[in-house]
């Protein structure tokens, strides 16, 4: 078996994309990397790119599938945002949501913080999401809306966890690697990708398709059918066991 990866990450409406994405590969590991960037004076742009590049360098010089592998790469992307707000005043409310998958077609261990998702496949349904570090999510936590309410609810865009620099930040790890099997797959998306799909929708397109750029593909077509002018970015990247 091996493992596919395909990537995407487009401006949508607006009018710059403060979302970036990135996948290195080193002696037969994967680590897939994907990040919405807020703040003003293109502090979301610089946010995003800075975790993401941090944690791909870091895999890069010590490759660790690990949950106190993840842990160390959160913390050092983390502390290099932290050096970016000081270097670079204006960009001191700069943040980024993050998330990482690393791991190889046998296993995987993912981490994230704040509302950009991994969704994990099996036999063609989703068998796991992760949750987002959100206001809507905190109220479906505790049974006052619908977990389906979270994608349009007024509050959506209201996250009580983000990437800032600061040393309070709590991110989310799996404790260990998660097996994996043929035909499974994984997605790693930021809000303006899942916003516009169902669970049900990326399922279907994932079951029409023969490789994860196909399967992205397809996903695309749907956003864009339904999606405003001024839509939000939207970044994901597939990763497929075949």
């Amino acid at each position: 078996m091996k493992i596919l990866h395909a990537t995407i990450s487009k401006t949508g409406g607006r009018k710059r994309n403060e979302d970036y994405c990135g996948c290195y590969t080193k002696e037969g590991l994967l680590c897939a990397v994907l990040a919405d960037g807020l703040g003003g004076h293109r502090g979301g742009e610089k946010a995003s790119r800075t975790a993401v590049q941090s944690v791909l360098e870091d895999f890069g010089d010590y490759p660790d599938c690990s949950a106190e592998g993840l842990h160390r790469y959160f913390i050092k992307a983390n502390k290099r945002l932290a050096e970016g707000q000081v270097y670079e005043p204006h960009l001191a409310g700069m943040k980024t949501t993050l998330v990482i998958w690393a791991g190889n077609h046998q296993r995987g261990i993912w981490g994230h913080i704040g509302d950009s998702r991994l969704y994990h496949f099996r036999g063609g349904k989703m068998i796991s999401c992760t949750k987002d570090h959100s206001l809507p999510q905190k109220l479906a936590d505790i049974g006052e809306i619908d977990p389906s309410e979270i994608r349009h609810h007024e509050d959506r865009n209201r996250l009580t966890a983000v990437m800032d620099g600061s040393e309070s930040m709590k991110w989310q790890i799996l404790e260990k690697p998660v097996e994996l099997e043929r035909r499974d797959a994984l997605l790693l998306c930021t809000d303006g990708f899942w916003e516009y799909l169902e669970e049900g929708e990326m399922e279907e397109s994932f079951r029409n398709s023969n490789d994860p750029q196909e399967w992205l593909e397809i996903m695309e077509g749907r956003i864009r059918e339904r999606a405003p002018k001024d839509q939000d970015n939207y970044t994901a990247i597939a990763l497929t066991v075949k």
